[in-house]
């Protein structure tokens, strides 16, 4: 609708299938690879000894990452001249 705010993206990766012992390397990899976007994240039990990581990301939480390293970066610059 006209005038309506534009709600910023959320998105969300499921994997499954992980083993007990792997899902802090899965969750690891998932914060390095998503860094600041990285919402939450979500660990249920599936199958047996198997469980389903729901990665959730939110374009917001990435906006406000990057305003705030270009805020650094601008500080930065000034002190070293």
């Amino acid at each position: 609708m006209p005038g309506e705010k534009e709600s910023p993206e959320i998105a969300s990766e499921q994997i499954e299938g992980i083993p007990l012992y792997l899902i802090p390397r899965v969750i690891r990899d998932q914060i390095q690879k998503k860094r600041e976007a990285v919402a939450s994240i979500d660990v249920r039990q599936g199958v047996g000894h198997f469980y389903t990581i729901t990665v959730t990301t939110s374009e917001r939480r990435m906006l406000r990452c990057r305003n705030a390293e270009g805020q650094a970066d601008e500080k930065g610059g000034k002190t070293g001249e």
